[in-house]
């Protein structure tokens, strides 16, 4: 694991598909980070939840190993989860509905509608501020901006 020393930018953790509860170190450090860059709670804890579904998926739909950056592009604080998947996400820009339009399913296939749930509080968020990239090196990031002023998102160049 790489932990990020006090307000650092550019890889802040890294881990494999080994790695015991990525998810969770995921979160710690970027907790840590985040109030050492100053950022209020709110923006800490919404930051925090959202990359933490971003992690997950990474880490149960990708190969590793993955990577967490926190760069500051445009004057937006942003964060990329990256992993060694080149596919973006099927149907993601296709008007998926949200889980409250969503049918609750019954029976065993109930599980289903369970899931998935995390790109959409992903987008709740962070206001629709985040998506997906094909890096320079054929992989994929996950991004999104946890906060700042002024200009469109700039991806983070860090690990590409």
């Amino acid at each position: 694991m790489i932990s990020a020393p006090s307000a650092a930018l550019g890889l802040v953790y890294r881990w494999t598909d080994r790695t015991p509860n990525p998810t969770g170190e995921a979160r710690a450090v970027l907790r840590r980070v985040l109030k050492d860059l100053g950022l209020s709670g709110d923006v800490v804890s919404d930051g925090v939840l959202a990359v933490s579904e971003l992690v997950a998926n990474a880490h149960e739909h990708a190969c590793g190993p993955y990577e967490m950056h926190v760069c500051l592009a445009a004057g937006r604080y942003i964060c990329e989860i990256h992993d060694r998947d080149p596919l973006l996400p099927p149907g993601l820009y296709s008007g998926a509905t949200t889980p409250s339009d969503a049918e609750p399913a019954k029976g065993p296939g109930r599980v289903l509608v369970e899931r998935g749930r995390g790109l959409h509080i992903v987008n709740e968020l962070a206001q629709g501020q985040w998506g997906f990239r094909v890096t320079e090196r054929g992989a994929k990031a996950a991004w999104i901006v946890l906060a700042g002023l002024g200009g469109a998102p700039v991806p983070c160049k860090n690990g590409d």
